[in-house]
């Protein structure tokens, strides 16, 4: 079973062999840098591979019930059907990325849907999906780092 040790742990293993092993050796500048560079792109790999595919089945769901109070909607009602198309049963990273993709089409015409409506209740609700959504990508990005910036 591939599940010990998880992707995620696999990718800080290497991020901390190039902070204790390759660091110390490289004297060249530009050199440190890049290694840095590196070690920041696989922390935020490392993120994503921890939960980027759980975060899109969330946001999903949550979108979905958001939408719900105006699935009647037109345009509401077509975005759910386009994501309705796809089996969210797949759990292949582009199977999900794909649905995660009609959600936010779906997000996009819910929030229209509820300013048309002038639906307080609904503008808050969509409003906590972008925020969530924003709070995910940041934790995938992480804290942006100035390397070799000081």
């Amino acid at each position: 079973m591939l599940s010990k040790p998880t992707t995620d742990h696999v990718i800080h293993g290497v991020v901390r062999s190039l902070e204790e092993i390759v660091l110390p050796t490289i004297t060249d500048e530009p050199a440190r840098v890049a290694v840095q560079m590196v070690q920041q792109i696989l922390r935020s790999a490392a993120v994503r591979a921890a939960h980027e595919i759980a975060w899109m089945h969330e946001e999903i769901e949550s979108i979905r019930t958001a939408a719900a109070a105006f699935a009647e909607e037109p345009a509401v009602a077509e975005a759910l059907g386009a994501l309705d198309e796809l089996d969210p049963t797949l759990l292949e990273l582009a199977d999900v990325q794909a649905r995660y993709d009609r959600a936010g089409e779906v997000l996009s015409r819910t929030v229209e849907a509820a300013y048309a409506a002038n639906d307080g209740a609904a503008i808050g609700r969509t409003r906590q999906l972008l925020e969530q959504r924003s709070a995910h990508e940041m934790a995938i990005v992480g804290q942006l780092d100035l390397v070799g910036r000081g």
